[in-house]
Formats: C-alpha cells, structure tokens, sequence
C-alpha cells in the first residue's frame, strides 16, 4: 500500500500581509520623517565635519606656530653661544613681540639675562621690573620677581625688601628663599635678633631643601655662639 505523500506546511499568509503593510508603513513614515527634517541633518552633518576639520587645521597651525617659536628662541642661544649678543637680542625681541605669552615671556627674561652679562645692570633691572609689572604668567613672574630682589639685595632696607618680596611670602614654592633675603637685610642693619628669628623659621620648615637649610643651620651656629643677636 502506497504511502500518501504529506503537503508542505501552506506558508501563513497573514504574517506575510502585516508584515509587507508594516514595512510599507515604517518606509512611508522613514520617507516623511526624511522630508521634514532631511535639510536640517544635512546642515548638521555638514557643520560638525566643518568644525571637527577646521579644528584639526588650526590644531595643526598652532603646533606648527610653537614650534617655530622654539626654534628662534634656540637660535637665539646658538648667536649667544657663538659671542653674536646683538644678533641674538634682535632675535629674542622679535620673539618678544610676536610669540605668545609663554615664549614672550621666555624671550624676555632672556633679554634680561644679557643684559646683565653685559654689565648693564640699570638697564636689566629696568627690564626686569617691567615685565614682573605685565607678566601674566605667575610661575615665570614669581622667578623673575626672586631675581630682582637678589640683584637688590645690597640695596634695600629690610623694610623694603619685605614689601617687595611680599608676594613670594605668600608662595611655598618660594617663601623660604624670600624669608633669607630678608634675614640678610636684617644682618646687613645690625638687626641679629630678627634675622635669627628668621633662619630658625627656615631650619624647622619641614618642606625645605636641604642647601637652604643647610645655609640657614650656618647662620644660626654663627649668630648663637658668637653672641651677636641682639
């Protein structure tokens, strides 16, 4: 007896008809979505490409810009190197004017550096005053602010150094070598007591370098046992 064959399982033509409206559906509403806002994503895509590329070209620029900076100021020093002074202050005050604030600044203490290699001490201090007045960078015009106050060293009543250096008291990073300019005003006017007052602040700080302190325990051996304070 022969085997009665078994249809194929008729495919369910319900699913197929919703299936087919649904994806006519999501197409008509992707269509009408597109027409309202297709101009706007365009626009959209167009200026974030716009931005992210320009932001890469003036990435690049600026890259290229300090580098160019760099190499100057490296010149510079090589015409330093070589005894060409004049040369290399041309350079450095170009770069004063046409860096930005970091390699003008740079440039300018650099000024100041020959200039006192010079021995043309007015006029380095001259200079250096100038910039501590409209540096904006403060690590560079703290350093540079040090400087004028050790090149006025001999100069300046304890007084007056203290007010000079008054921003440096403020610094950690530099009030300890501030503190001993003042002290050495101190000695300078006979003043023993307090400059001892100060050195033993500078000893017991727990965040002083070790040649400081040294110098500073120095000074406290010599004022202690020679009976000068006073």
């Amino acid at each position: 007896m022969k085997k009665k064959n078994i249809p194929d399982q008729e495919p369910d033509f319900t699913d197929v008809f919703f299936k087919e409206v649904s994806e006519e559906v999501h197409n008509d509403n992707l269509k009408a979505f597109w027409k309202k806002y297709g101009v706007q994503i365009i626009a959209f895509t167009v200026i974030c490409l716009t931005i992210a590329v320009s932001f890469e070209t003036i990435k690049h620029w600026q890259e290229k810009r300090n580098q160019q900076w760099s190499d100057e100021f490296a010149y510079a020093q090589i015409l330093q190197q070589q005894g060409k002074t004049e040369e290399s202050l041309k350079v450095l005050k170009d770069l004063q004017n046409r860096g930005n604030a970091i390699y003008s600044d740079i440039a300018r203490l650099e000024v100041v550096n020959i200039l006192f290699g010079q021995d043309k001490p007015a006029e380095a201090l001259t200079e250096l005053e100038g910039y501590i007045k409209d540096a904006g960078n403060k690590k560079l015009k703290n350093a540079a602010l040090m400087k004028l106050a050790t090149y006025k060293l001999d100069t300046l009543s304890a007084e007056e150094m203290t007010a000079l250096v008054s921003p440096l008291l403020e610094n950690k990073a530099w009030s300890l070598e501030a503190k001993e300019l003042i002290a050495l005003c101190h000695l300078k006017e006979g003043a023993t007591d307090k400059a001892l007052a100060l050195y033993e602040e500078i000893a017991k700080d727990n965040d002083v370098h070790d040649i400081l302190r040294a110098r500073a325990q120095n000074m406290i051996s010599v004022l202690t046992t020679s009976g000068e304070t006073k």
